[in-house]
């Protein structure tokens, strides 16, 4: 029972960091190609893939709190993550879901690049130091009916846009 209580959390942080990649790949892309381009892969703007390391970066960075090693020790990880994200959605899509060919420093054949993990390493930063202990702040301060009922209804959302995708 003691999980439950970190399930709003936990589904906070899928979202808002779902939301925020989904946010910076569409205005980068569409920068890139002059007109709007959603980057989504759900009926919803969110990006599962921000979202599931959303959920890894608290793990790994309970104790942490040294800005420097946070940055560049998630910048490294969210590359790994990227290049086998970009492995295993072509092996299941057959298809590039991303590609950095265009951009400088760029490795494995356009599936990652310096840049990028630049900016993941900032991105996951700002979670690490102000994101989610903003949810473990807003989690404490609503009332556990409410803040179970909102994740539930939230996941059950999601879980419905990946099924009926």
């Amino acid at each position: 029972m003691r999980f439950l209580k970190h399930v709003p959390v936990l589904i906070f942080d899928f979202i808002v960091c779902g939301f925020i990649g989904w946010a910076y790949e569409t205005v980068i892309t569409s920068i890139a190609m002059g007109r709007f381009t959603d980057r989504g892969v759900l009926p919803i703007p969110v990006l599962p893939i921000y979202g599931l390391f959303a959920l890894i970066l608290p793990l790994i960075f309970r104790r942490e709190h040294n800005a420097f090693l946070v940055f560049f020790g998630s910048a490294a990880g969210a590359t790994l993550f990227e290049l086998a994200g970009a492995y295993i959605t072509e092996a299941i899509w057959h298809k590039r879901l991303w590609h950095y060919g265009d951009w400088k420093f760029n490795f494995f054949d356009g599936r990652i690049s310096l840049f990028s993990s630049l900016i993941f390493g900032g991105l996951c930063l700002l979670f690490v130091k102000a994101i989610h202990p903003f949810s473990l702040y807003l989690n404490g301060k609503a009332p556990k009916t409410f803040a179970i009922s909102t994740a539930s209804l939230a996941a059950v959302l999601i879980v419905l846009c990946f099924v009926l995708r």
